[in-house]
C-alpha cells in the first residue's frame, strides 16, 4: 500500500455480511441507498465510541453526504438510532448486523465488528476530461476504498463490476463501471480485462491525487494548563428547591458538578428520592468493592455514579425505541390496509396451487375436481383417498430409485416424498384454476390423466387410480 495514503482522512465503514439482520431493521418505506444508511450508522458508531451525539449538519459535514441524504438515511434507520434534542446516537447493534472480528480489541461495541477504511473525498474536488469537468465524489472514494480493502497488502485485485456493486450495497453496476473509468482516467488505477473479470492495478499516489481527498487535520500544539485544585466534595451550594435533599445525599462523597449531573439524569428517568438514594448506595458499595479488590486505587466515585446513570439512561432510550418499533409494527399489522392485503394474498394463494404461499389440502382438489356430484361427503373422502394413494405411489417410486443412490441421498428423498407428491398434484391442478370459485368442476378422470402426463415426462410409473365405481383410471365426464 502507498505510504501517502496515511495522509488521507478516513471513516470506519462497517462490513455487512450476506446473512445480516441489519436489512430487516430498516424502515423500508423510506427508500434511499443502503450504502448511505450503512455509512451514517457507521459514523454514528464512531461518534458514540468517543462519547458524543451529533447533529444532522455535523453528520453531513463529516461524511460528505448532503443534508437531504442524511435526513433520509436517519428516517430509514428508524428505531436503530436515538434522537435527543436534535442530537443523534445509535443503539447497540446485535452481533448479527455486521461482520465480527475474530479477535476484537476494545471495550466499545464498534471494536468487535469488521470494517473497511472509507477514504473521504475533499469538498469541491473535481477532475477534467478534454471537454468535461466532473466532480470527484463519495462514490469515487467508496469504489477506490473498496479496491484498496480487497487488495490487502498487494497492489492489484481481480474483481467484477457486479462484485463491487454487491460489496457496496447495491450501488448501480453501471455507476461502478463509470467510476472505474474515471479512476483509470485520473491515474489512480489501471484496468485489464481477464476473462469475465477485471484486473485492477493500484497505481502510486501523486500530489494531484491527494488533492482529491480530505487530508488528515494538522495537529495543533496544546497549551499547558495548570491543573485546577480538586473540587471540595463538602462545599455545596443549595438552591432551595426540592432536590436539595438529593444534594445532601451526595455531599461529602463527590463534587457538586457530578451530583448535579446524576440528579439531572435521575429526574429524566422519573426516579423518586428513594430510588435515587438506593442507586447511590448500591453504586457506593460497588465502588468500595472495586477499591478492595485493587481494580481502582482512589477512584472517582462521582464520575462512576454519572457513568452508571448515563448507561442506565441510554438503555432506557433503547428500550423505548424498541417498544416504539414493536408498537408501530403491531399498528401496521392491525391496520385495515394490511389486513386487506393479507386477505388478497390469501385469496391469490388459494386460487393458484403454485403460489409460494398456497397451503395444499383436500380443498385444493375438491374446489377444482368432482368425484361424486351427488354427495359432497363422498367427494371429500375420495379427494383425501387420492392424496394418500398418490403419496404411497411416489414413495414407492422413490424406494425403487433409491437403489441407484447413496444412503444419505436416498434417505433424504424418502423424507421428502410427501412434499414431492404434493408438488406434483399442485402442478396437475394448475391447468384447472378457472374452476376455482366457480360452479363447474372437472371429472376425476381428466385430473388423473393430467397427473400421469406429468409422471410420464418425469419417467415415473403411471399412477393407477381405482374410482369409486371400481374402474381403474376411468370415470364418466361429470360437471356440477
Amino acid at each position: 500500500m502507498d505510504k501517502k495514503i496515511k495522509n488521507i482522512s478516513y471513516l470506519k465503514l462497517l462490513t455487512i455480511p450476506k446473512n445480516s439482520k441489519f436489512y430487516d431493521r430498516l424502515d423500508k418505506e423510506r427508500g434511499n441507498s443502503l450504502f448511505h444508511k450503512r455509512l451514517v450508522f457507521s459514523h454514528l458508531g464512531y461518534c458514540d465510541r468517543v462519547g458524543r451525539a451529533v447533529s444532522k449538519s455535523r453528520i453531513a459535514d463529516e461524511t460528505g453526504l448532503s443534508p437531504r441524504t442524511v435526513n433520509k438515511s436517519l428516517s430509514s434507520l428508524g428505531s436503530m438510532i436515538i434522537s435527543n434534542q436534535n442530537r443523534w446516537s445509535p443503539i447497540t447493534p446485535d452481533s448479527d448486523w455486521f461482520g465480527l472480528l475474530p479477535k476484537p480489541d476494545g471495550d466499545h461495541w464498534l471494536d468487535k465488528f469488521q470494517y473497511i477504511k472509507l477514504y473521504l473525498p475533499r469538498k469541491g474536488a473535481s477532475f477534467k476530461y478534454d471537454k468535461l469537468t466532473k466532480r470527484f465524489g463519495l462514490t469515487h472514494s467508496a469504489v477506490y476504498s473498496q479496491l484498496i480493502s480487497l487488495s490487502g497488502r498487494s497492489s492489484s485485485v481481480f474483481t467484477t463490476e457486479t462484485g463491487l456493486s454487491s460489496l457496496l450495497n447495491g450501488i448501480n453496476r453501471k455507476t461502478i463501471g463509470t467510476v472505474l473509468n474515471d479512476l483509470d482516467h485520473i491515474g489512480l488505477i489501471n484496468r485489464e480485462k481477464v476473462g469475465n473479470r477485471i484486473r485492477v492495478q493500484l497505481l502510486p499516489l501523486t500530489d494531484n491525487h491527494l488533492s482529491l481527498f480530505r487530508p488528515i487535520p494538522e495537529g495543533e500544539k496544546i497549551a499547558v494548563k495548570a491543573p485546577k485544585p480538586p473540587a471540595d466534595p463538602n462545599n455545596y451550594e443549595f438552591k432551595g428547591d426540592v432536590y436539595d435533599e438529593w444534594r445532601k445525599l451526595c455531599q461529602g462523597l463527590m463534587a457538586q458538578s457530578h451530583a448535579e449531573k446524576a440528579i439531572e439524569i435521575s429526574v429524566e428517568l422519573m426516579e423518586s428520592y428513594d430510588c435515587f438514594h438506593e442507586f447511590l448506595l448500591n453504586t457506593k458499595k460497588w465502588h468500595e468493592d472495586n477499591r478492595k479488590k485493587g481494580k481502582v486505587t482512589r477512584g472517582n466515585f462521582g464520575g462512576f455514579l454519572v457513568s452508571r446513570y448515563s448507561g442506565k439512561l441510554k438503555k432506557c432510550r433503547e428500550d423505548e425505541a424498541e417498544e416504539k418499533r414493536i408498537q408501530e409494527l403491531h399498528d401496521h399489522w392491525d391496520s385495515d390496509e394490511y389486513q386487506a392485503r393479507v386477505e388478497a394474498e390469501q385469496e391469490a394463494a388459494a386460487a393458484d396451487p403454485l403460489h409460494k404461499k398456497h397451503i395444499f389440502d383436500v380443498e385444493s382438489i375438491t374446489s377444482r375436481v368432482c368425484f361424486d356430484p351427488d354427495n359432497i361427503r363422498n367427494n371429500y373422502q375420495e379427494a383425501q383417498r387420492l392424496i394418500d394413494e398418490f403419496q404411497r405411489h411416489i414413495k414407492h417410486q422413490i424406494l425403487i430409485m433409491g437403489d441407484d443412490l447413496n444412503d444419505i441421498d436416498a434417505r433424504n428423498l424418502r423424507l421428502e416424498s410427501t412434499n414431492i407428491a404434493k408438488k406434483y398434484l399442485c402442478h396437475a391442478l394448475t391447468p384447472f384454476n378457472d374452476h376455482y370459485n366457480s360452479d363447474s368442476r372437472i371429472p376425476e378422470i381428466e385430473f388423473i390423466n393430467t397427473i400421469n402426463k406429468i409422471l410420464k415426462k418425469l419417467e415415473i410409473d403411471e399412477f393407477k387410480w381405482l374410482s369409486k365405481k371400481g374402474n381403474v383410471n376411468e370415470q364418466p365426464s361429470t360437471s356440477s
